[in-house]
């Protein structure tokens, strides 16, 4: 899975007197990037006392979907651990630029263990040290935590280390203060916002050519805001950095309790 979509999902904890059964919520997002639409995602998250399970789908469009064509549909799941989480499991496959792509990892005692890979790299990345993949998580997990931390400290915090099957990241999450969000052309949502920083950079992994990539060390941001009744902050607006695209932002478009 592509740098661009480490930062795409959610997932957020409910309390048993809330809802002791799982719930279930459907997300829409439309990404821009240089004035113009360039993705479209869906998701739906899969909320219990005790853990998430995410399911996507996103394509690009426009332009930008006729110059690189990438469609794909990953999963993921974990367990909330205090404040944190615990990833379990992420699974993601698509087409990227007419390439198929396939990552699976199964988290065993909080280590990566790389199930398939496709295509295999052929030594155009860097190596990752067995070491860097313990105690970390995958992308969706991230936003995961992110919105668990909000929820249940009022704030995002701490360090996290991140792996896709190759590459790895470290992230620096802060609170950011909060904003107020207008409506615009390309989201009716508008409110106040928690927003939170995330500060990255790529450990390991990173393509051999790429000494000066200016990508291995970025920052993103994610607003959170009161989507729906009786659940916590939800992701409203959020950026995400691709070496295809370039600097996307994404905003919500459509949310549902289903």
């Amino acid at each position: 899975m592509v740098r661009c979509f480490t930062l795409l999902l959610l997932a957020l904890p409910v309390t048993a007197a809330a809802d002791p059964g799982p719930a279930v919520i459907d997300l829409t997002y439309a990404g821009y990037a240089s004035g113009l639409h360039v993705v479209t995602m869906q998701s739906e998250l899969q909320l219990t006392t005790s853990g998430y399970r995410i399911a996507m789908a996103g394509q690009t469009t426009g332009i930008t979907g006729f110059v690189y064509h990438a469609h794909w549909q990953s999963w993921a799941d974990g367990a909330w651990n205090g404040p944190s989480v615990n990833a379990l499991h992420f699974d993601s496959n698509g087409v990227y630029g007419g390439d198929p792509r396939q990552v699976e990892i199964a988290f065993r005692g909080r280590q990566a263990v790389v199930q398939a890979l496709q295509p295999p790299d052929d030594g155009e990345h860097t190596p990752v040290p067995p070491t860097l993949t313990h105690n970390v998580i995958d992308g969706l997990s991230l936003t995961a935590l992110v919105v668990h931390q909000v929820a249940t400290l009022g704030h995002c915090v701490g360090q996290v280390t991140t792996f896709d099957g190759r590459q790895v990241e470290s992230l620096t999450l802060a609170g950011d203060g909060t904003e107020m969000l207008p409506a615009t052309g390309r989201s009716n949502w508008r409110g106040p916002t928690q927003r939170c920083r995330i500060n990255a950079r790529v450990l390991a992994g990173f393509y051999r050519d790429e000494n000066d990539d200016p990508l291995r060390t970025h920052t993103e941001f994610i607003w959170l805001g009161n989507v729906l009744s009786g659940v916590p902050l939800l992701p409203v607006r959020m950026t995400a950095s691709s070496n295809h695209i370039g600097q996307v932002m994404l905003y919500l478009i459509g949310a549902k309790l289903k």
